[in-house]
């Protein structure tokens, strides 16, 4: 979207958001190595198969740590390694968000703390009653279940869209598995370390391990592909002195939820409007697990027609703190990939990721798209 010289110090792209660490010294390296999506994209086309994401976020700390770290990832990261007062700070957030919603499911202006570059979405508000607090409601014991589950939920399903868990819910009891929910896990750990906080990112991950502990599973499902790479690719390497074997059995559990329904489930396919639907490949999952049939397997079965896309596996431009360290950029990026879907002829999108949602469902509405954004879980 800026060119890769942008990007870089002497050397460009992903290469650069590193080399210039070395090379020519932190102040030239601080902010250019924020600014990164943790897409993937560079790995993925890396023809020495370099780890480029995760050197990324490893001089990312070490900046901050040599430096000292800003307030607000500091403050983050106190936050999510106190899961209980992330909590409350969330349930909070319920109340203190009225002014500004209007009663309605959105933020309707942001707080005058925010520029006016950050006004190019429509926000979701926190939701009412989170999932944790409508599981046991939702969750219906089985005797003898195909398969046993348990569900990450992450805390933005969890907090701002528990919709989305609840419509999965459903689909878990038509086909006869069995879920649990243990309440004592909490974020993923990925937003504390795309921020440079990789200690606090160590012990949520640790949180999380204790958790799921004793969760007796075949599988741990998770409905957000960040929360699902993060789990699996980085957990073990961020615990790997503390609690290795744990975490390597932890993350062979995880599973996206559109692998499970297709692949372990198998859903059968059910006549419907043949409505054209565009998907949205979030990072993480096509790349960072390796999933690209399953969700438009499913989208055919749900009765609706997959319809390819240019932009299909081109991030939408969230990438977490990016969206709110680089607005303008991740405002063009996102525009980019609605056009892209208005050109296909879908007026229904879909997508595997909160986040995704979030950020495109936001643009859509306010850019006056016909175009509708769900979550893969609400299709059916």
């Amino acid at each position: 979207m800026v060119g890769g010289h942008a990007l870089g110090y002497v050397y460009i792209g992903a290469i650069g958001l590193i080399t210039t660490y070395f090379f020519h010294g932190r102040e030239h390296a601080r902010n250019l190595v924020q600014n990164c999506t943790n897409c993937g994209a560079c790995k993925a086309v890396c023809a020495g198969g370099i780890e480029l994401p995760k050197l990324i976020k490893e001089i990312h700390a070490r900046i901050q740590d040599e430096e000292g770290h800003p307030l607000k990832s500091l403050m983050l990261g106190k936050v999510l390694k106190n899961r209980k007062l992330f909590h409350t700070l969330l349930r909070t957030a319920k109340l203190a968000q009225k002014p500004v919603t209007g009663g309605t499911p959105f933020l309707r202006h942001l707080p005058m703390i925010f520029s006016k570059e950050h006004n190019f979405r429509v926000l979701p508000a926190i939701a009412k009653i989170p999932f944790r607090d409508r599981f046991e409601g939702l969750n219906q014991p089985l005797k003898n279940p195909r398969h046993k589950i348990a569900l990450f939920s992450g805390c933005v399903q969890d907090f701002v869209y528990p919709e989305q868990l609840e419509a999965a819910m459903k689909l878990f009891a038509a086909a006869n598995v069995s879920v649990s929910f243990p309440m004592d896990q909490s974020c993923c750990g990925l937003p504390a370390q795309m921020m440079g906080e990789k200690e606090a990112a160590r012990d949520v991950a640790l949180q999380n391990l204790a958790a799921f502990e004793n969760e007796d599973v075949d599988y741990i499902v998770t409905l957000c592909a960040s929360c699902g790479s993060h789990l699996k690719n980085s957990l073990p390497d961020l615990v790997r002195e503390y609690a290795p074997k744990k975490a390597a059995a932890f993350a062979e559990k995880i599973i996206p939820f559109s692998q499970f329904m297709n692949k372990i489930v198998g859903i059968n396919p059910v006549k419907g409007k043949n409505r054209k639907t565009a998907f949205h490949s979030p990072c993480h999952l096509c790349r960072g697990l390796g999933v690209r049939q399953d969700p438009k397997e499913l989208i055919n079965k749900s009765g609706n027609k997959y319809v390819e896309t240019s932009e299909e596996e081109t991030c939408c431009g969230f990438g977490g703190s990016f969206s709110a360290n680089f607005p303008a950029i991740s405002h063009e990026i996102l525009t980019q990939k609605l056009d892209d879907v208005e050109k296909s002829g879908a007026t229904l999108l879909v997508t595997e990721c909160p986040g995704c949602v979030m950020q495109l469902r936001g643009g859509a509405l306010k850019q006056g798209r016909d175009i509708q954004v769900i979550h893969l879980s609400e299709l059916f």
